[in-house]
């Protein structure tokens, strides 16, 4: 249970299954593990308060997708402890703490995904999954949240504003960033 928790704190904010994780811990440990015992354990770990879990949502479908999560720690001190404060990521950290506080002013928070079609370089039509980090929801608000820790770069910058390009809906989008754009 020891080493789970660890792995989950690695992959704190990406999308992950049991099944990744039991893979991950027998490259780690040399041990096999059901991934039925590892839903147990992350469940115990929901259950008591160190994580939380965030479904996926296809936005175009309208629908919970059930095959991978991300799991954020609830109190990021406890995570950093579990990792001996040497695993430094900011922009998880980030986005782990913009989760925290979006669940802390109850909102339902999913993470927002959808497929997109484009041309590759031969002009053949092929499938894109993109990702918004969140669907914020309260009441009758809604918000499609990215989170980057650093935007100084074209690359990244093209890589948060994609998927709102590819959303043609009236929610409102919005890019938290650590380090914003020098000018």
């Amino acid at each position: 249970m020891d080493e789970i928790c660890t792995l989950l704190a690695t992959c704190a904010g990406d999308l992950v299954n049991s099944e990744n994780i039991a893979k991950q811990y027998k490259e780690k440990t040399n041990n096999k593990i059901d991934s039925e015992t590892v839903n147990s354990y992350i469940n115990y770990f929901v259950d008591s308060f160190l994580i939380s879990e965030a479904f996926r949502y296809d936005l175009k479908g309208n629908k919970i997708i059930n095959s991978t999560r991300k799991y954020y720690y609830i109190d990021t001190g406890l995570r950093n402890a579990r990792l001996n404060f040497i695993y430094e990521d900011s922009g998880k950290m980030l986005e782990n703490i913009i989760y925290n506080e979006l669940i802390y002013n109850d909102y339902k928070v999913n993470v927002g995904t959808f497929d997109t079609f484009e041309n590759n370089k031969n002009g053949k039509t092929i499938r894109k999954s993109l990702e918004v980090d969140f669907l914020a929801v309260k009441g009758t608000r809604m918000y499609y949240i990215q989170v980057c820790n650093d935007y100084s770069n074209e690359l990244t910058q093209n890589r948060e504003i994609k998927p709102y390009t590819a959303l043609k809906d009236e929610i409102q989008k919005i890019i938290v960033v650590n380090k914003p754009i020098k000018e």
